[in-house]
């Protein structure tokens, strides 16, 4: 399992502004198309309902309805209809179906890079969740490659205090320390979290993934009391912010565990992976990667105990 989560995904449950409006004028009526539009927002609530409770496999299945519908009124290139593909990539990749994730990312970043061109922002979250997947499947130098290229036009475009330029130089960094270039990680960490924490606040969720993915590239370098340090505070403010029972808190005692591990602190690892474990095994399903790593994780851990 990955030690940084490179990117948390969100369904969209909004409809953009305008959606469906050359579709009243071109397929239908005005009460058919607004009949199919209340549709697909529904459909869209309860698959953010169904993520949320972590039912995934329904959840892709409403998205699949919405991909569908979104093709047959709006048409296969409207930027709806390739948001609900975006969607279902990033469901996919939740139940940890990378390679058909990525299939689905390169599709409508070919779309996107025809029809609206290389620099327009959906394309470069395109480029961006394309490179998630392929790091999700362990091939951290095609990651690295396009997440510089990304990172290059935002920070040109946006400029280097922009969310998305941000995003960027935290995935960049997340893939540098998968390719064992860790000076080169925690430069990049330390400099993004210098930036949220400034911009956004100490407790902003994504400061707190910055400090988690900080504490992931420490880990790496063998400096554990750091690390352990990083994320014991991280997983305290997880919990005070976010929630006990939020994925982020589950995926704090799961690195927290490993970092204890690693310090032969097995007994508050085995208790914190078990935390993790159910965690996952409730959000994301048994046969989910992040659930089935914390359970080899736990029996490993376990194990050694008992020796």
């Amino acid at each position: 399992m990955h030690k940084v989560r490179l990117y948390l995904v969100v369904i969209s449950v909004g409809l953009l502004p305008g959606f469906g409006l050359k579709a009243q004028s071109e397929k239908g009526s005005v009460a058919q198309e607004t009949g199919r539009l209340v549709a697909l927002h529904q459909h869209y609530q309860s698959a953010a309902a169904m993520s949320a409770q972590g039912r995934l496999a329904e959840a892709e299945a409403e998205l699949r309805v919405i991909v569908g519908t979104c093709g047959e009124v709006f048409g296969k290139e409207h930027p709806d209809t390739l948001v609900s593909r975006s969607d279902l990539a990033a469901m996919l990749s939740e139940e940890g179906k990378y390679a058909e994730a990525e299939k689905e990312n390169r599709e409508v970043l070919a779309i996107r890079m025809r029809v609206l061109g290389q620099e327009h922002p959906d394309t470069l979250q395109s480029r961006n969740n394309l490179a998630a997947t392929l790091q999700e499947q362990g091939r951290h130098a095609e990651a690295v490659r396009e997440h510089r290229a990304v990172l290059a036009v935002r920070q040109r475009v946006l400029g280097e205090e922009h969310s998305s330029t941000l995003d960027s130089r935290n995935n960049l960094a997340t893939a540098l320390n998968e390719q064992g270039r860790h000076a080169e990680a925690e430069k990049e960490h330390r400099a993004v979290l210098a930036l949220r924490e400034r911009l956004l606040g100490e407790q902003h969720p994504k400061t707190l993934a910055s400090r988690n993915n900080l504490a992931a590239v420490l880990q790496e370098q063998g400096h554990h009391a750091e690390a352990e340090q990083e994320h014991r505070s991280v997983l305290a403010l997880r919990e005070k912010v976010l929630g006990a029972k939020h994925a982020d808190v589950f995926l704090s005692c799961f690195n927290l565990a490993l970092c204890l591990e690693a310090q032969s602190k097995d007994q508050e690892a085995l208790v914190l992976m078990q935390r993790a474990g159910a965690g996952f095994k409730k959000s994301l399903g048994a046969g989910h990667p992040y659930t089935q790593s914390a359970e080899e994780c736990r029996r490993r851990i376990a194990a050694e105990i008992s020796k």
